[in-house]
């Protein structure tokens, strides 16, 4: 059996955005073992995906090494410290995008100037993963179903005569978003189109804040989930939603590999944009919107507009 090491120990929005990927890794290899260093937060991923075998941290990292003896390893994201750790190990064929200073310790490498955005982060790591199956001369089957992720559904959510929305309002700072008060808007006038139950989701940080919207959007149908630290339990609520809203944050890529109904709201800044952290679920599926750049602090859209083209693309 051939062994994969892959990386990207970064952010939980990225480590979803590889998933397509290594679908089209696993798909094309049938006799491949793939192995992804990532964060330990995040270790029971290779539980939900079936093309990640095994997660693996800094921590363990030439343990695994030693004890897999890696075919090859691919860098979607890497520091320099794990770049120069796969290059003191025996991986033969280290691949990465020809960026970064790390990189330099990569030996297959290809050019992909992806601070420009000119297409989907996902695309420039499908583009990485056929240029390691075309390297080594497998046959590259570019067709990959949905979801990337697959859950049985949990029946949590007793009531579904309405369209049960997850709002997830806040983004760790990581990017911006609407104000409460024009998320509080958008439900407002979705809840005029079709009947609603707005869910608030949210991880144990911000809960004290989605206390203030539900107290704030009293008119509203409007309740709060319980805030979980485990992935699986994130995993296992985002997929009771009929869709799921937010801004460009972790928990959107998560409904996007369940291929869940999403709205993305972007910062219309070159490195955020909504081409480049577009989602992973179906066209059909999806929405993004852009910062019409009118406010420092959040984003503003047309609320009203917004609120409309989600209905009758999503919800109708």
């Amino acid at each position: 059996m051939k062994k994969l090491l892959v990386i990207r120990n970064d952010r939980l929005g990225d480590l979803m955005l590889i998933l397509p990927a290594l679908r089209i890794i696993k798909s094309s290899i049938s006799d491949i073992e793939i192995d992804c260093l990532a964060n330990e937060s995040y270790k029971d991923l290779s539980l939900l995906s079936g093309d990640i075998d095994n997660i693996i941290s800094d921590d363990n990292l030439y343990k695994s090494i030693s004890d897999k003896s890696y075919n090859y390893s691919i860098s979607f994201f890497s520091t320099f410290n794990i770049a120069y750790k796969l290059w003191r190990s025996n991986i033969k064929r280290r691949y990465a995008p020809a960026t970064k200073l790390a990189q330099l310790f990569s030996n297959r490498a290809i050019k992909q100037n992806r601070s420009k955005s000119l297409k989907p982060e996902y695309e420039y790591n499908n583009d990485l993963a056929y240029y390691f199956l075309k390297d080594n001369d497998f046959e590259i089957k570019k067709k990959i179903d949905t979801p990337l992720i697959r859950l049985n559904p949990q029946n949590k959510i007793k009531d579904r005569s309405k369209k049960n929305i997850f709002i997830h309002p806040f983004t760790g700072g990581s990017s911006k978003t609407l104000s409460d008060n024009d998320f509080i808007k958008l439900c407002l006038e979705l809840h005029k189109l079709c009947s609603c139950r707005f869910i608030l989701h949210c991880d144990k940080y911000d809960y004290e804040k989605c206390l203030n919207i539900k107290n704030m959007a009293a008119d509203l149908d409007i309740d709060i989930i319980k805030p979980t630290g485990q992935l699986m339990q994130m995993f296992s609520n985002i997929n009771e939603c009929d869709l799921f809203i937010s801004g460009s944050t972790g928990p959107l890529h998560v409904a996007g590999s369940l291929n869940k109904k999403t709205v993305g709201f972007y910062p219309s800044k070159k490195s955020s944009t909504s081409l480049r952290w577009r989602t992973i679920n179906e066209e059909s599926n999806k929405l993004s919107f852009e910062d019409s750049e009118t406010d420092s602090k959040y984003i503003k859209v047309n609320i009203n507009s917004v609120a409309n083209e989600i209905y009758n693309k999503l919800l109708k």
